[in-house]
């Protein structure tokens, strides 16, 4: 199989900069293995840069033949990043791996992800959204976390505790990030994520992977402990079959609600009553090998290139194109 890799490397390769610039990257070291990766398996493959030149780059490749795009691109600039190149390649009728549009636009805004749970009778923490610090707070829980609406790898979440500081927060995001800000009510108690990989009934999960925070009911993923201190991974989870299940099906429900394709992940927050609070969906998991998405797949026993070609595989399977003589 053709496969073109569509990446973001060179970020200046726009007509005008906006000032929501995507701080999501692969390592050209991700990008290579996972190119090898594909290369192993026989497939032909090359890597492209998903900027203002990426139709041109798209008219030559699949003019050769038929193929797949590999989609790693967060998009460049903008509310919604995630789409930009899914978007041209179904305007170019180009089949890819990953979501569609509207599942990356469901699942990247959270404020319509957690309204759309809450429909559908899915628990997440009650929620505000501010677009200014002198909006009325009173109604806010605290502690609670504040975040952009928008945002990824925890970029910009905070823990705060009273209405002067979450002020202080909500304008330290809208000034940085320059979107609006949703703050949640804080769950104390463990913090889980689920991957899932397939689509309709094939549908799989992997087994749910805690972030280990040493029994502090109060601690939380952030940037900080993703960069400079990462967090201990434990998977399989120590809990109970039960509570794996309920997550698993959790995730699975939502997962097929947003209309997700391929892979994602959920990021679960469970009290201490074991009930289960929803906490995000990302439409595009992180397939660095350092992260949870990843640390999960290999507890299956996959390889890194076996699991990478899984998704290829499953991809494929929804474009009857690629399976025609």
């Amino acid at each position: 199989m053709k496969v073109l890799i569509i990446c973001n490397r060179n970020f200046s390769k726009v007509i005008y900069r906006l000032p929501q610039q995507t701080k999501e990257i692969y390592s050209s070291k991700t990008i290579e293995k996972i190119a090898n990766s594909l290369e192993k398996r026989g497939h032909y493959v090359e890597i492209a840069d998903g900027n203002i030149e990426i139709i041109d780059r798209l008219k030559d490749f699949f003019s050769k033949g038929k193929g797949i795009v590999f989609n790693l691109s967060y998009g460049i600039q903008g509310d919604s990043r995630y789409v930009h190149i899914p978007s041209i390649l179904e305007m170019l009728g180009i089949p890819y791996t990953g979501s569609s549009p509207e599942g990356h636009t469901l699942a990247l805004d959270k404020v319509i992800t957690k309204i759309i749970l809450e429909h559908y009778g899915i628990q997440t923490p009650e929620f505000w959204v501010f677009s200014s610090p002198d909006e009325d707070m009173s109604n806010v829980k605290f502690p609670a976390i504040a975040k952009p609406r928008m945002g990824a790898l925890s970029l910009g979440i905070q823990l705060v505790n009273d209405t002067c500081e979450l002020k202080k927060v909500v304008e330290k995001i809208l000034e940085e990030f320059h979107q609006d800000v949703i703050v949640e009510e804080f769950i104390k108690g463990r913090e889980f994520s689920v991957g899932l990989l397939g689509n309709g009934n094939d549908l799989e999960t992997f087994p749910v992977l805690e972030f280990d925070f040493g029994g502090d009911i109060n601690a939380m993923q952030s940037t900080y402990l993703k960069k400079y201190k990462p967090v201990k991974k434990i998977c399989p989870a120590s809990i109970s079959e039960e509570v794996a299940i309920r997550m698993r099906e959790m995730s699975k429900k939502v997962f097929h609600i947003l209309g997700l394709k391929d892979y994602a992940r959920t990021d679960i927050r469970m009290d201490l009553g074991e009930n289960m609070h929803l906490l995000e969906v990302n439409s595009q998991a992180s397939l660095g090998e350092t992260g949870s998405f990843i640390h999960a797949a290999k507890v299956t026993g996959r390889s890194f290139e076996e699991f990478i070609n899984r998704i290829l595989d499953v991809a494929i399977k929804r474009y009857p194109m690629l399976k025609e003589n």
